[in-house]
């Protein structure tokens, strides 16, 4: 209830205007960006719901950037972990990054070029990226995250991974000006780059890693577990709610 309240006001005034996807012209001499970021591997095995796709894609991309060469995130944590995990990494963002997030939003609406070329530059050293979508309900503002792991230049779409789907690469279309996500269309769009490496941010998952993980893997012995999801798992099947973290 409260990240609505917030969102509602005026720091998420840029939402209402009529279209922020927009055609990056400024990007030429830009390389594509390419990360080996894989989403059967690298992702969470659990459902979105009731509204964790912050935290999922925030995590997905700390677990990938610091710990490569170790056994993936589905073959350390297993799905009640992931729900642990989600839900208290939610929980932090609602309480202490939203506004953060809305002061940066608010500065770059209209300088989308700018952050773009900084999602891009990320994406080319092999870093994802998350990106931030918005609609305009008759209420308040819905809000759904994903992590970015390539640009494609010449047709002007990110390959995402998106929470609402499992096991899925999608595209995010910059050109088109709409992205829909189960039951909802989403016209609006950040690149929150003041979150992907926000300094207390970091430090809420490393203490989750150690809280869940770290001491779970001290007590087993040499071999890895392996989750109890695998990326043969298929999609997730369409449910009747929406799944913004919005609670």
């Amino acid at each position: 209830m409260l990240m609505r309240l917030l969102l509602s006001g005026s720091v998420f005034r840029y939402a209402v205007s009529v279209l922020v996807f927009v055609v990056f012209c400024c990007t030429s001499g830009v390389s594509r960006g390419d990360t080996p970021f894989n989403v059967c591997r690298d992702t969470f095995a659990i459902s979105n719901a009731p509204g964790y796709c912050f935290a999922i894609a925030a995590f997905s991309r700390w677990y990938f950037l610091n710990h490569q060469g170790e056994p993936s995130l589905r073959q350390v944590v297993d799905k009640k972990t992931q729900q642990q995990i989600a839900k208290d990494l939610q929980a932090f963002y609602s309480k202490n990054l939203v506004g953060i997030q809305a002061d940066y939003c608010n500065r770059y609406h209209g300088k989308q070029n700018e952050s773009f070329k900084r999602l891009v530059a990320g994406l080319a050293v092999g870093e994802p990226r998350i990106v931030l979508l918005m609609n305009k309900g008759p209420r308040s503002v819905v809000l759904h995250a994903v992590l970015a792991y390539e640009w494609l230049p010449e047709p002007n779409k990110l390959k995402i991974y998106d929470p609402n789907y499992l096991n899925q690469e999608r595209l995010l279309d910059l050109k088109k000006g709409a992205y829909s996500s189960l039951d909802i269309t989403y016209n609006a769009i950040c690149f929150p780059e003041v979150l992907n490496d926000h300094q207390e941010l970091v430090k809420k998952m490393q203490v989750l890693y150690a809280q869940h993980v770290e001491s779970k893997l001290a007590r087993q012995d040499v071999s890895w577990r392996k989750a109890a999801a695998t990326p043969a798992d298929g999609p997730l099947k369409r449910e009747g709610y929406t799944r913004g973290p919005t609670k």
